[in-house]
């Protein structure tokens, strides 16, 4: 199995030493191992589920910001076709 530790640490933002390259490098291999396993198996005629119970869930589905009288919040700085404006949180490289 080849993969490149170091480009996924490099992604991660992480600093690997060489130990933990070669300790990493073997637990991702048996992981991806696993994986690899469970690729064989046939489950051609099982049902697929969404989870063990029937229970559904109680919350609401997301909802817009705007109200039906307007903005969400009237006092806030900056907003932009009734929707909040803030400021950038991450920059484009």
């Amino acid at each position: 199995m080849d993969f490149d530790v170091k480009k996924y640490a490099r992604l991660a933002r992480i600093r690997l030493t060489h130990e933990e390259e070669e300790k990493f490098h073997k637990d991702l291999g048996e992981i991806l191992g696993h994986a690899e396993e469970l690729e064989k198996i046939n489950v051609k005629n099982v049902e697929p589920t969404t989870g063990g119970t029937p229970l559904r869930s109680i919350f609401r589905g997301d909802v817009s910001p705007k109200t039906a009288g307007g903005d969400f919040k009237p006092g806030f700085p900056d907003k932009e076709g009734g929707y909040l404006k803030i400021p950038k949180v991450f920059e484009n490289d």
